[in-house]
């Protein structure tokens, strides 16, 4: 999320860019009350409820620094007294400038940002222009959100194409704050406290991770695997942070708490976000280290794995009997050993997946439950950015 500008006064700058930054910061911050008004008349604020309104209403507020940017790069700022118009010609080249990044998460932050800022506009009859004007950015915007495969805006998510369950609040929150995952997590971040020595590399020494496998491996088949997974999830989702140092002996680095992780397991809007984000990156982990033994045989489970979930997430869920029968029902002249094997650690995958709240077999089926399908969802749909993925499983 972008983080507030502090702005330099008049006195100690008078460029010609300070001053069409000082421009279009006065008219945009000239209009935060409203925006941040209408962001609490969205759908989403009745999704979070009263609890959730200020992390809304700071979420929308922050938004407002990436349309500066934008309107910066439309060329505001440029008259002494600049306008909220968004002329269509000039839209192309200003997103180029403002999306030049590969990260899929940032993109979608962006166009989901602008998509909202036009909502606002035309809902509160702020549009400057002709409704020709208007449709053709909305059009721009929409096709650029399609390209991304969904946005992060305020009153939606990703992935609206594919029809999917929804939890309930009750069940979100359940989720978010006592999932087996989210408990784990929050037992090992108030392990990792003020600080622990690491490797070099960010790895956890032999004696700390025996100690913090003990911690979270409650019910593991294999409690250092449960781990190590978890340890490389919560790094990606920035909730523990490494200080770097290299030394000769490939130590000096401190594992840290990261500045949203206290947020983890909380009820709040954000710390919900926090878990989903936690459990997109715990399935991808999975999924990229899935199996063991011959290489033939770990690229399978792989595979298999990820088509299982993808299934499941598309409400086709297989039978669980179909997974751990592949040797039985192999076709004719397929290696029936090499299929047992999968077979069996496949299964062991998807019993770790279901202890940790992220797999449902309850029902004889490799399912989903409701309240992390969004999860198991982004983490197919978010790396690759493919908006067709579902015809591929």
């Amino acid at each position: 999320m972008p983080k507030s500008r502090t702005r330099k006064p008049k006195s100690q700058s008078t460029s010609p860019a300070d001053r069409r930054q000082r421009r279009v910061d006065a008219l945009i911050d000239g209009l935060a009350d409203d925006y941040a008004a209408w962001a609490l008349g969205t759908p989403e604020a009745d999704e979070v409820g009263e609890a959730g309104h200020a992390d809304l209403e700071a979420f929308a507020r922050a938004q407002l620094e990436s349309v500066k940017t934008f309107y910066l790069l439309l060329g505001a700022g440029e008259k002494p007294s600049p306008g909220l118009r968004i002329e269509p010609t000039l839209v192309q080249d200003a997103l180029d400038a403002m999306l030049d990044t590969d990260d899929l998460d940032d993109l979608r932050y962006y166009i989901g940002t602008l998509v909202d800022w036009l909502s606002f506009l035309e809902e509160t009859q702020r549009w400057e222009g002709s409704a020709e004007d208007l449709e053709a950015v909305s059009e721009f915007l929409d096709a650029e959100a399609e390209a991304a495969g969904g946005i992060v805006d305020i009153g939606g998510g990703p992935g609206d194409s594919v029809p999917r369950r929804e939890p309930t609040e009750e069940e979100a929150l359940e989720f978010a704050t006592s999932s087996p995952l989210v408990r784990h997590a929050r037992a090992l971040l108030d392990w990792v406290g003020e600080g622990r020595a690491v490797a070099a590399d960010g790895a956890l020494t032999p004696a700390e991770a025996t100690e913090a496998a003990a911690l979270v491996g409650n019910g593991a088949a294999d409690p250092a695997r449960r781990l190590a997974r978890l340890w490389t999830s919560l790094r990606n989702a920035e909730l523990i942070e490494v200080d770097d140092v290299a030394a000769d002996d490939d130590s000096g680095s401190t594992a840290r708490l990261g500045e949203d992780a206290a947020r983890l397991g909380t009820g709040d809007a954000f710390g919900r976000l926090e878990a989903q984000f936690l459990a997109t990156e715990f399935i991808i982990t999975t999924c990229d280290a899935a199996g063991h033994g011959p290489d033939s045989q770990r690229v399978a489970v792989v595979e298999a794995l990820a088509t299982l979930l993808s299934r499941a997430v598309l409400e086709d869920p297989v039978p669980l009997s179909a997974v751990e029968n592949l040797a039985v029902e192999a076709p004719e002249g397929a290696d029936a050993a090499k299929l047992q094997t999968v077979a069996v650690l496949l299964t062991d995958e998807l019993r770790e997946l279901a202890a940790l709240g992220l797999v449902d077999l309850h029902q004889g089926l490799v399912d989903v439950p409701t309240a992390a399908l969004d999860a198991v969802y982004d983490a197919f749909e978010a790396p690759e950015g493919d908006e067709d993925w579902e015809d591929e499983v």
